[in-house]
This record gives structure tokens, sequence and C-alpha cells, in this order.
């Protein structure tokens, strides 16, 4: 660890779990079963007109608190502008709820070809993997200015051609 001290580091994650943990429950509680009205609301008008039936249950609305630890991410990140920070928490929220359309249509289009089965599970699960790491992904993009100080290895090194051994520059 170079210029991010260890300490610094834990209270980071302790103020991860710390907002996490609370901002979860309530999602759990209050948040997830009108987000999913929403998404239902914004994908009936799709389902329609391409002939498919939503179906109840299913894997998908438990997988959605991943808009949480993504905001928290976010929020506490040292070393990103508050410019950069506001326009990859709004992105970045932009392009999760997007997945989450993209997956309950894939969840119901396969529920509704392949009933619930194991082959149906077969072919959600991949893209429920998926799910759970672009949020963290996508902060990975945001944060990299920390990350580069966490980790210098993740330090971008000089452009090819410039560096001492490249033979830039000799005759």
């Amino acid at each position: 660890m170079s210029a991010v001290p260890v300490r610094r580091l834990l209270l980071l994650l302790l103020l991860f779990f710390a907002l996490s943990m609370p901002l979860a429950w309530l999602w759990l509680e209050w948040g997830q079963a009108r987000y999913v009205h929403l998404l239902r609301m914004v994908l009936g008008p799709v389902y329609r007109v391409i002939g498919l039936e939503p179906q109840g249950g299913g894997p998908v609305a438990p997988r959605l608190v991943s808009l949480v630890p993504f905001l928290v991410l976010m929020a506490i990140t040292p070393s990103i502008p508050w410019r950069r920070r506001w326009v990859g928490a709004l992105v970045g929220t932009a392009l999760i709820v997007c997945f989450h359309l993209f997956l309950f249509v894939v969840v119901d289009a396969s529920y509704a070809v392949l009933g619930r089965s194991r082959r149906a599970l077969a072919r959600i699960v991949p893209f429920m993997l998926v799910n759970d790491g672009i949020p963290f992904l996508i902060w990975l993009f945001f944060a990299r200015e920390f990350l580069r100080q966490l980790v210098p290895g993740f330090a971008e090194g000089p452009p090819r051609g410039d560096g001492p051994h490249s033979g830039a520059g000799r005759r």
C-alpha cells in the first residue's frame, strides 16, 4: 500500500459497512417493492409489444439491492472530485437500472420458454452474476484515481515508445 495508510482504508471499510447495512435494510423494507413496481411499469409496454407476460417471483428482486453499495461507494470514496462523483453516481445508476430492466426481460423470457426449471436457471445465472458485478465495475471506473493511490501497480506507465528502454530518441 502506498499513499493510503492501512488505518484510513480500514476506516473506509468500516464506513462502507456502517452506511450500507442500514441503507440496505431500508431498501429491502421500503424501496425494493416500489422499485420493482416502477420497473414493471416501464416494462409493461415493452412486454405487450413482444408478447411476453411478466412472471411473478423469481430471483431478480433480491438482487436489485446492488444500487445501495454502489451509491455508498460513490459517496465515501476519497479522491473523487465532486463533479465526477455526481456524474458517476448518475451515469452508474442509469446503467444499473438499464441492466435491471434487461434482467427482468431475460428472466421472464426464460421462464416463459423453459418454465421454472433448471434449464431456465442455467440461462439466468450468468446474467445474475453480471448484475452483481456491474455496480463494482462502474465504481472501479469512476474511482480509478483512488485505486491508483491505493495500489501502485494500477498507475499508468509512460506511453509506449517514450520509456527509458524503448529506444526512442536514439540515433
